[in-house]
């Protein structure tokens, strides 16, 4: 009796899962032509972003520029800008609070204020902001 299609694709995910989880133990080395599934050390996540269409334009001319594409450009754009508030602490001393509601990027992107987080306290019926 021959296997129907769905059974044979069924039984050859089944195989290419159990072979991909053996390559990450290291039980079985990858097979030739194919890279091996590899754990990142700092895995990422896909973060949608709303841009406006003219700022896109503008990001496509950037990247074009640098030969590069406008997602990696974005991606290091953020990354710069966490590791710059990392180093100089959510706010700078001296920053305003009309600066802390926004500001323009070098880019010449706008850029919203800083997000704050509040909680509200029963007992006193007042929203408490946390700086």
């Amino acid at each position: 009796m021959s296997e129907s299609i769905r059974q044979a694709l069924a039984r050859e995910a089944a195989e290419a899962e159990a072979r991909a989880e053996a390559e990450e133990r290291g039980e079985v080395a990858p097979a030739p032509g194919q890279r091996g599934r590899k754990r990142a050390a700092d895995p990422s996540q896909v973060y949608a972003v709303r841009i406006p269409m003219s700022k896109l334009r503008r990001l496509r001319e950037l990247a074009e520029q640098r030969g590069t594409q406008p997602t990696a450009l974005i991606r290091q754009w953020v990354i710069e800008r966490l590791e710059e508030a990392d180093t100089n602490g959510h706010r700078d001393e001296g920053e305003s609070d009309s600066e802390a509601q926004g500001h323009v990027s070098p880019e010449g992107l706008k850029l919203g204020p800083r997000r704050q987080r509040v909680s509200y306290e029963p007992e006193t019926r007042q929203a408490r902001l946390h700086v």
